[in-house]
């Protein structure tokens, strides 16, 4: 089992960008997820001039931070559907300084049931339009059966993740095995510093002992003000770094 990404996730215009830059270089595997969706992240809102400001220091210190969008509500639906507002098509459009996105990764929060199903054929056509970064999908109950044909008719086009809490931090019993054998998976649902080697421990239960995955974790690495603590970050990817070392 190989560590591929750490993903911190929530970051946002609550986090001090040095920060980010200070963790990528202490940690080169750390990915940074950022929740976008019409409300939190317009032009005119104070997510949207954070990521601006993200996007200059990228350019301007030539670092390719490895970031993540995660796309929620109206902007997962629309996506979903063929509909990619102008500030979500503006920001899969930037480029860091290798001339590469500046978004790698594309997180599609949809839960079928709770949102409508999305139009097979449509986000077929989206993801291959949109080539240039690669896209997860949340895998989890309710999503399967649509994940599993999208799968059976095109391969390995995207990265998947397991929450069965589907964001709610709720830490599962047993890690699920994976559905797939070629496609990069994840493992969100509760993780924090304290319980990560815990957690690796039922997921290297049930990988493949070459497997490459990665971990998502949000919720727990929050601070006593609610938002994503730099401090906890580091302790988290280091703790799981430290499991790998000794397995």
């Amino acid at each position: 089992m190989k560590l591929k990404y750490i993903t911190c996730a929530g970051v946002n215009e609550h986090t001090d960008i040095e920060d980010l830059f200070k963790l990528y270089a202490e940690f080169p595997i750390v990915e940074f997820g950022i929740q976008v969706s019409g409300r939190k992240c317009n032009y005119a809102t104070p997510r949207w001039a954070w990521l601006k400001q993200l996007y200059a220091e990228v350019l301007n210190r030539k670092v390719a931070l490895p970031l993540a969008l995660h796309l929620n509500q109206d902007w997962v639906l629309g996506f979903c559907n063929g509909q990619v507002p102008a500030p979500l098509q503006e920001l899969l459009s930037w480029n860091n300084h290798l001339q590469k996105p500046m978004f790698q990764r594309v997180q599609l929060n949809f839960k079928i049931g709770r949102d409508p199903k999305p139009d097979f054929m449509m986000l077929e056509n989206m993801i291959k339009q949109h080539g240039r970064q690669r896209f997860i999908f949340s895998y989890n109950d309710a999503n399967a059966l649509f994940i599993n044909n999208f799968h059976a008719r095109n391969g390995a086009i995207f990265d998947c993740v397991y929450d069965d809490s589907f964001g709610e931090g709720i830490l599962p019993k047993f890690r699920k095995s994976p559905a797939f054998g070629d496609v990069l998976q994840g493992y969100a649902g509760g993780l924090s510093p304290e319980n990560v080697a815990e957690e690796l421990n039922k997921i290297a239960k049930v990988l493949p002992e070459k497997s490459q995955f990665y971990l998502d974790a949000e919720g727990r690495l929050k601070g006593e003000d609610g938002h994503i603590s730099a401090e906890k970050c580091k302790a988290f990817i280091n703790n799981a770094l430290q499991w790998q070392k000794s397995h």
